[in-house]
């Protein structure tokens, strides 16, 4: 077998490997949790304008194409866990697809191969694109918009002008702003690098493409304003402005900002870019003369500056997340796969022995990582089931759906309102205990371990414990006969 043909069938397999155990282990809180159940009141409510964080609660964290392509997957496969996933795996399927014809396209299909198999055995792809989150969906749009413009600046492509402005209104559908900007930010970089800003302005169907750029998005803004007013202001002020500016900020409405040290996402990056970030680093070490020449092309220059937009953006931001990084990883992919391709060309001009040292090399960084995310998955299925997710706790009545509510005390996890199909209701204190049961002939409670041995249940009901796990455990309370 060919040496890329190796590379082909490692990376179908990484792929297939993600598509088969998406449904094997639950939905994790917060994040997993929380936009699948979001997608499944959207299918509960049929409302496919605004998205709900609960019931008469609007969310309005994000746009919603992230939301539309999970609860599409729901009405076709069911609402399960395999189907929530599958809609943001197919994004990253998509995702190096693209990348692979983008680069059979300019440089050939020996190059594709590499660059699809770098950002499959990314730890952060492998991870990131089998998650419900809105990173995948955003990494497809972004991707798509990046390699458009490429074709329309080098090509004269009226069409992938068009392509590309359609991209960054998806990108306004899936994240808003934010992934215009990310974007904006690499364009902007090249062309300055490169003195080509005016010539890169030229070669966009500026008229024609924003037109198709609102069309894209703006419909959607003005029926969620319209429909739940203050949308806007939050969105645009709060989410991409105070979020990132204010460290610990405490204005969002679904959960807490994340709080890191100015600077981490490159940190994140390292991560992400497993195990290829560190061959990087080690390259720019041993090999600085063969990089700084790369660096020379105009290609190479665009694909630096589209692999660190997300990092400059970023960098004095405190409320970031790791998959941050990602819409910057498919030209790091390729970047690597010139790296490589380069290395190989000198072997054979020089030694070819060297040739097979490095393709042996490459191949087994690709084994290794079959081999570790293999295990990952095996390592999140036993040690993370009962740690991030109700599933083990809920399961004696998950399926089918509970008839009666699930009573959570001071705190209510995504997952427990997923898998009780939406009867999982908070009881915001202790107090009101005594009171919300005795509306109830029959109703399950959910306790932790600590609040199982302090409380006193009420003494109308009987309440006999059903289930145990690591987080706590669930009773059924009757109503004793008066």
């Amino acid at each position: 077998m060919r040496f890329s043909h190796c590379l082909l069938v490692i990376t179908a397999l990484l792929l297939l490997i993600r598509l088969f155990t998406l449904g094997i282990y639950p939905l994790y809180d917060t994040t997993e949790a929380r936009y699948a159940e979001i997608a499944r009141l959207m299918v509960q409510s049929q409302d496919w304008i605004t998205p709900w964080f609960d019931i008469n609660v609007p969310f309005w964290g994000k746009p919603p194409a992230h939301t539309w392509i999970t609860a599409l997957s729901f009405e076709i496969f069911g609402i399960n866990e395999w189907s929530a996933r599958f809609a943001h795996w197919l994004m990253g399927a998509a995702t190096v697809a693209l990348l692979f014809a983008f680069t059979q396209r300019i440089l050939g299909q020996t190059i594709a191969i590499y660059s699809s198999f770098i950002l499959v055995t990314c730890l952060g792809f492998f991870v990131a694109t089998s998650m419900v989150m809105t990173d995948p969906a955003l990494l497809f749009a972004s991707t798509l918009a990046m390699t458009s413009f490429w074709l329309c600046y080098t090509e004269k492509s009226r069409l992938a002008g068009l392509v590309f402005f359609f991209a960054c209104g998806l990108g306004m559908l899936i994240k808003g702003p934010v992934a215009v900007v990310i974007i904006g930010i690499a364009l902007l970089v090249w062309a300055i690098w490169q003195n080509q800003l005016l010539n890169a302005i030229k070669s966009l169907p500026w008229v024609l493409g924003l037109t198709v750029f609102i069309v894209t998005f703006a419909p959607w803004y003005l029926l969620a304003e319209q429909k739940t007013p203050g949308f806007i202001n939050y969105f645009i002020i709060g989410e991409h402005i105070q979020r990132f500016l204010e460290p610990g900020w405490q204005g969002d409405l679904y959960g807490s900002a994340h709080l890191e040290t100015k600077g981490t996402i490159w940190l994140f990056w390292l991560g992400v870019a497993c195990p290829w970030s560190f061959i990087l680093i080690f390259k720019l070490l041993t090999a600085p003369k063969q990089l700084k020449a790369l660096c020379k092309i105009e290609l190479n220059r665009y694909l630096i500056a589209w692999a660190i937009a997300p990092m400059l953006l970023f960098t004095l931001a405190s409320n970031i997340l790791s998959a941050y990084v990602l819409p910057g990883l498919p030209a790091f992919a390729l970047l690597m796969a010139i790296v490589f391709s380069h290395e190989k060309q000198l072997a054979v001009s020089n030694r070819p022995v060297l040739q097979t040292t490095a393709d042996k090399q490459f191949l087994t960084i690709g084994l290794v990582c079959l081999a570790l995310y293999s295990l990952i998955i095996t390592a999140v299925i036993k040690g993370w089931h009962s740690k991030y997710s109700e599933i083990e706790l809920l399961e004696v009545i998950a399926k089918p759906c509970p008839s009666v509510p699930v009573f959570y005390i001071e705190k209510r996890p995504f997952s427990a309102r997923f898998y009780s199909c939406g009867k999982a209701q908070l009881i915001e204190q202790v107090a009101e205990l005594s009171d919300i049961l005795n509306t109830q002939k029959k109703s399950y409670l959910v306790l932790t371990h600590t609040q199982k041995k302090t409380l006193t249940l009420p003494s109308t009901h009987t309440c006999l414990t059903i289930n145990t796990s690591h987080k706590g455990v669930l009773l059924t309370c009757t109503q004793k006969s008066r």
